[in-house]
């Protein structure tokens, strides 16, 4: 029997009832809500609408505070077209019961219904947390955070779309009715695809192949998806099928042109997008493949002429100003470029109002920011040759925040030669070893590879008696030349321990090998170096080592070695601020640098060991559990701190006055960083854990 036949049959039954016992309220009351449920959940339409209100309204004539009856005839009301009393009978229902979830995720949809998005994710999320088992309040916030990701054009908006999967997998882990098992699988494959976990995005359009509204576009995804994980041929495949389902799409065939480019088969490629030309001329995404194409050929000429058609065409579609650009770099038209840079800046400082903020692309001067950028972003890959075309922009431009965005280009172009000449000579070090270089190394370490520093500590012996011989002058005895011999080798030891210094921030274990190498070697300036950079790695022998050499020393290089000493330790304190998931194995109690207490292996709220709890998460100095952070996150509200207090967080030492609140539990201090950085953890668990069980 399908769900629907059920329903019918669960309405048949309580109309006889009913017929049978006319004053039976409780039959009466079911009768509404299954009355509302065929008419929204099964298609029934109007009609039943109509119906649930006057048996609502009849109950509510006995029984004028009963928040079911309310919330039935809000939602028939609601599905009517009437909002306004709507919400009058939704908020009765909420009044008459505070903790009536399925009220506030009608009264969330009225909110989403009237265009206010926010207010609606807020009155979802209070359904959530009355109602953590209601699929309806999970589903409902998921496609209200869905959908604020997609208002944000899906910029910045990683956390948004992180707990619209979260709230999407719980509604289908908790049964919804098969209607709208579809559309979540939808929405999931999108939200998958939009965060690059084509996996999963593959997955779910795979199940969605087999519901019927949907089984077409499950298709048209499917091709997405592989087209996303460089996949082509299946691409087409897919798009294919797609458009053997759907006969004369255009926009198939525009994608299967795509496909044909990515593939070099650029005639093929053409083909497909001038059939999709015939069947609709002014398709944006045939016009911008053929662009494309004739780019690849090397056809420049060709290749500009299409996307300034699309752009006189459709000014804001986008990747055809991109190509654009593109074309004209590929051609070498530097100016061009910088015309056009010089030309969008003075448009942005021309026009009214505030909008179009760095990476903030909304309204007139935001469409016109976006372009500036893409012009700076093509114009630096020029490299140090577009250093003074660059400079010339910054000259000219009035706009504070946008001087600093060109002065941090001319900074990177800068300092990408600078790199790029330091890696050079760190790749031939027998020619260019020095104390200069070595500096220049430690300086710049976090843009050069951790490869290039260990292999160019190997410099051969001859390359360094061929420097001493450059040191020595002419008519020189052999007394001079082992001088010069000594200072070589000096400064080679030198140059050694700054490529050491500047592996502390690598973090890699072939890092940290070469240095546990270095500091178990039998030269004590290098064995030094190499310690003070294990410092960062956390290594214990390396933090002893550096104890004991600045006891041996006298101000002020004592106090130097002891204040890189408390640098390496904040820095490994710093690592061990980000939540760690620890597994079920059991863990040893930590101790901080300075022999303070330890740690323990349970929960220092509620006690639970490793054995206990599902996960336990660690902080600076305390372990938390799954069980409280989800006790916390539904009571947050109950517990935050007034920002009067001067405390800080248990977890990450920051103060209230650098969080944007703290929660108490207890003795224990969390603040709202820490606490939603646990949750999303747990909440990431979850879906995994439930994808891997159901796909």
């Amino acid at each position: 029997m399908t769900p629907e036949a059920k329903h019918d049959w669960k309405i048949e039954k309580l109309e006889r009832r009913l017929a049978a016992q006319p004053g039976d309220g409780e039959a009466l009351l079911d009768l509404a809500e299954a009355a509302f449920q065929k008419g929204y959940y099964f298609g029934g339409g109007d009609p039943w609408y109509e119906r649930a209100v006057e048996l609502a309204e009849e109950y509510l004539r006995r029984h004028a505070e009963s928040a079911r009856a309310r919330n039935a005839l809000a939602s028939a009301c609601f599905a009517l077209g009437r909002p306004d009393e709507a919400e009058a009978h939704y908020r009765r229902a909420i009044a008459a019961d505070p903790g009536d979830a399925l009220a506030l995720v009608g009264l969330g949809n009225l909110h989403r219904e009237r265009g206010n998005l926010s207010r609606a994710i807020e009155t979802f999320e209070k359904a959530t947390e009355l109602g953590p088992d209601l699929w309806q309040a999970h589903y409902n916030l998921g496609g209200a955070l869905y959908a604020e990701a997609r208002a944000r054009e899906f910029r910045k908006a990683d956390d948004w779309m992180e707990r619209a999967i979260y709230h999407l997998v719980t509604a289908l882990r908790l049964g919804p009715l098969l209607p709208f098992v579809g559309n979540i699988y939808k929405d999931l494959g999108e939200l998958f695809l939009h965060t690059r976990q084509y996996q999963h995005a593959r997955r779910f359009f795979s199940k969605l192949t087999t519901h019927e509204a949907y089984s077409a576009l499950a298709y048209y995804y499917l091709g997405l998806t592989h087209f996303s994980l460089g996949k082509y041929k299946n691409a087409l495949q897919h798009y294919r099928t797609y458009l053997r389902l759907e006969p004369g799409s255009a926009v198939a065939l525009s994608k299967i042109g795509l496909c044909h480019l990515e593939l070099e088969e650029y005639d093929r490629a053409r083909d497909a997008c001038e059939q999709a030309l015939e069947l609709e001329p002014g398709n944006l995404m045939a016009r911008f493949t053929l662009g494309c194409t004739a780019q690849a050929r090397g056809d420049h000429d060709e290749a500009r002429e299409r996307f300034e058609g699309i752009l006189a065409q459709a000014p804001d579609y986008f990747p055809a100003y991109v190509e654009l650009v593109k074309t004209h770099f590929l051609a070498g038209d530097r100016t061009w470029m910088v015309a056009n840079l010089k030309s969008e800046v003075r448009a942005f400082e021309e026009a009214p109002g505030y909008d179009g903020g760095r990476f903030y692309y909304r309204g007139p001067r935001g469409r016109v920011r976006r372009r500036i950028d893409v012009l700076l972003a093509q114009l630096k890959e020029v490299g140090l040759e577009g250093f003074g075309d660059l400079a010339s922009v910054w000259d000219e431009v009035q706009t504070d925040s946008l001087r600093f965005q060109i002065w941090e280009e001319l900074f990177d172009l800068a300092r990408a030669a600078r790199v790029a000449d330091v890696e050079r000579r760190l790749g031939e070090p027998d020619l260019h070893f020095g104390r200069e270089l070595g500096r220049a190394a430690l300086t710049l370490s976090q843009f050069l590879p951790e490869q290039a520093l260990i292999s160019a500590s190997r410099v051969d012996d001859d390359a360094v008696r061929r420097a001493a011989l450059a040191r020595k002058a002419r008519g020189d005895d052999i007394h001079a030349y082992m001088r010069a011999l000594d200072d070589v080798q000096e400064e080679l030891r030198q140059f050694r321990a700054y490529l050491l210094l500047a592996l502390a921030i690598k973090g890699s274990a072939d890092a940290e090998d070469h240095l546990t190498d270095q500091m178990e070697g039998g030269d004590p300036v290098l064995a030094i170096a190499a310690a003070i950079a294990l410092v960062f790695y956390g290594n214990d022998r390396a933090v002893s080592l550096v104890q004991a050499e600045a006891a041996r020393m006298p101000d002020p290089e004592r106090e130097r070695l002891l204040a890189l000493l408390q640098l390496g330790r904040s820095r490994r304190e710093d690592a061990g601020k980000v939540i760690d998931l620890s597994g079920r194995e059991r863990r040893r109690p930590r101790r901080d640098g300075d022999g303070g207490a330890a740690a323990t292996a349970g929960c220092s709220l509620c006690g639970r060991g490793q054995d206990e709890v599902d996960r336990l998460m660690s902080g600076n100095r305390v372990l938390i559990c799954n069980l409280c952070i989800s006790h916390l996150h539904a009571h947050r509200s109950e517990m935050r701190v007034p920002d009067h207090e001067d405390l800080g967080c248990g977890f990450c030492r920051r103060s209230i006055f650098e969080v944007e609140s703290l929660y108490r539990a207890r003795s224990l201090l969390i603040c709202s960083q820490c606490l939603d950085s646990c949750v999303s953890l747990l909440q990431r668990e979850e879906i995994e854990r439930f994808l891997i069980e159901n796909f």
